[in-house]
């Protein structure tokens, strides 16, 4: 494993995710984590200014050996770990089909006071809620609610790079028979399969700027979203995306991967 920890990034290891036991309900859904990531630490331009992340992942070789995955931020490298270096463990870099998520994540474990504060039971945590308030930082109502602006992500992969392959069931590594044996994991309520289609237009509006504005969609008279057909989702706020090179096995249109 190497990180940054120069002054200009200040990444330090994350503690927090290896090693415990991270409780849920159902207990079926409790798990032992063992993840590996690293801290950045924040100045103020992190909330005045756009910034720039990067995540390099190079999938192992068919034998499992090799790969690596790289954190950037503006640029700068600040957290990476070596397929050798899982060796230790018989772990292998990932090579199974993922997803990005991007998200406003909020953790007990990060600023809240310890050890509890007298008379406070600590066993929720909620803001309006006095009987669960008293276990979070002070002010820390004050924060939400709470929002971040995505300007863009783009997804690359190497040319002829037979291990950079793309879809959500690959030929060798195929997911479809898990997902149909566990569906109810990966549908919301009122769902009536685990991968919907991708909804384009539809979205209630008054005014062009609530379809992506004149270059991606418009308001129609009836007051829908209508995109043009190079955006889609609900808004017009997406790409209309492709796949150059999608590996997919044989059964994979049951999903809705195509």
């Amino acid at each position: 494993m190497e990180y940054n920890d120069s002054n200009e990034t200040r990444s330090e290891l994350n503690p927090f995710f290896y090693g415990v036991t991270l409780v849920h309900k159902p207990k079926s859904y409790t798990y032992q984590a063992d993840a590996l990531s690293a801290n950045l630490g924040l100045n103020k331009s992190y909330y005045t200014r756009p910034q720039t992340y990067r995540v390099e992942w190079e999938p192992p070789g068919e034998d499992g050996s090799g790969g690596y995955i790289r954190w950037y931020t503006n640029g700068n490298f600040i957290y990476g770990i070596n397929g050798k270096s899982l060796n230790l463990t018989g772990s292998a870099m990932p090579s199974e089909a993922m997803y990005i998520i991007m998200n406003t994540a909020v953790a007990s474990s990060w600023g809240f006071p310890i050890p509890c504060p007298e008379g406070c039971g600590c066993e929720c945590y909620e803001c309006g809620n006095m009987d669960c308030e008293c276990a979070l930082p002070d002010g820390y109502c004050d924060n939400f609610p709470a929002s971040f602006l995505i300007d863009y992500v783009r997804v690359y992969q190497a040319k002829n790079e037979p291990k950079h392959i793309l879809g959500c069931s690959p030929e060798k590594k195929p997911t479809e028979l898990f997902i149909q044996g566990h569906q109810k994991e990966y549908m919301e309520d009122g769902a009536k399969q685990p991968l919907e289609p991708i909804v384009k237009g539809g979205n209630m509006c008054t005014e062009n700027s609530h379809c992506g504005g004149k270059l991606q969609g418009h308001c129609s008279d009836d007051g829908y979203c209508i995109c043009k057909d190079d955006f889609t989702g609900p808004a017009c706020l997406a790409y209309a995306g492709f796949y150059d090179r999608e590996s997919v096995s044989p059964t994979s249109s049951k999903l809705g991967c195509k």
